[in-house]
């Protein structure tokens, strides 16, 4: 197959890119920084995601290399990619939940308010202005607690409160989410599920074992589990992205609170940067894209 790989120069592009590297498929990359790397011979520029340009740009390059799927792993695409696809806007097989379920995922708090109504454990969390003061947020949520951008990619923008003197809350509009902080092991589940009417579900669990700032952010390093542990983990993966009606691939982050119980904190509708540690499954994914393939294009 010929392949289309945004954020090839990303973290998940990356992981991508080395394990097509010499499996017969022709994969091409795209990315704002367009400098072909180890695993890419040809890397196309691109706009950023929330350049009216970027759709019709990728819409270009499909139909330029005649590419038969589509992997988007840019956490800020995700929404107009997806929104893009069930129009029939792109051409070819995009590997992508329905854009419903992709928004839902792509804004945290509607992530959490989702997993509520459906029974899947968060942390506890609110908006700013559900609070009168940052001491009220501290009595409901505890200290230290969790502030963060509903919609933004990995662990820009996070930071931990430890107390209400640290935080004037009145400069907080709601684009941002206030959050226990669960202090436990932190998870990076890599899920595959197909749709409710498949049987093909899939989920491996890594460990991250440092994270960048420290008690909060990006994993620095993982190592993948298996066992009870990751058996735990799995389940609740896949209870989240049924529940958020996502199909096809899907990377989480699940951490676990003081008292050992195990919550989701968010959803990427995407391949993440672990991929590599998971092979099995980009093979599913590929195969359920082959299937697709002689399908009519399109959800609509």
């Amino acid at each position: 197959m010929r392949i289309l790989i945004t954020g090839a120069n990303g973290p998940a592009g990356m992981a991508l890119g080395e394990q097509l590297r010499g499996s017969g498929h022709e994969v091409i990359g795209a990315d704002m920084d367009n400098a072909p790397n180890e695993f890419y011979d040809l890397v196309e520029k691109v706009p950023p995601s929330n350049d009216p340009g970027m759709i019709p740009r990728l819409a270009d390059l499909i139909h330029q290399h005649g590419v038969q799927v589509l992997l988007p792993t840019v956490s800020d695409e995700l929404p107009a990619v997806a929104a893009a696809h069930e129009a029939g806007q792109l051409g070819c097989v995009v590997m992508i939940g329905a854009a419903a379920a992709v928004d839902t995922a792509h804004d945290k708090w509607l992530t959490v308010t989702r997993l509520i109504s459906s029974g899947v454990p968060v942390p506890r969390s609110a908006l700013p202005s559900h609070f009168a003061s940052t001491q009220q947020a501290v009595d409901a949520l505890g200290s230290p607690f969790i502030l963060k951008p509903r919609v933004a990619r990995g662990g820009r923008g996070v930071s931990l409160i430890d107390a209400a003197d640290e935080l004037d809350l009145a400069e907080l509009d709601d684009s941002w989410l206030l959050q226990e902080f669960a202090s436990g092991e932190e998870y990076a589940p890599m899920v595959f599920h197909a749709g409710p009417d498949s049987g093909t579900d899939f989920c491996a669990v890594v460990r991250k074992t440092e994270l960048k700032q420290g008690k909060v952010g990006n994993a620095v390093d993982t190592v993948r589990i298996d066992g009870p542990e990751a058996e735990e983990i799995a389940a609740l993966a896949l209870d989240t992205v049924r529940a958020l009606g996502l199909e096809f691939q899907a990377d989480l982050d699940v951490r676990r609170l003081a008292d050992g119980r195990a919550v989701v904190l968010e959803v990427n509708a995407r391949f993440g940067a672990n991929s590599r540690r998971a092979p099995q499954l980009l093979e599913l994914v590929l195969q359920q894209a082959q299937a697709l393939s002689v399908q009519p294009v399109g959800r609509g």
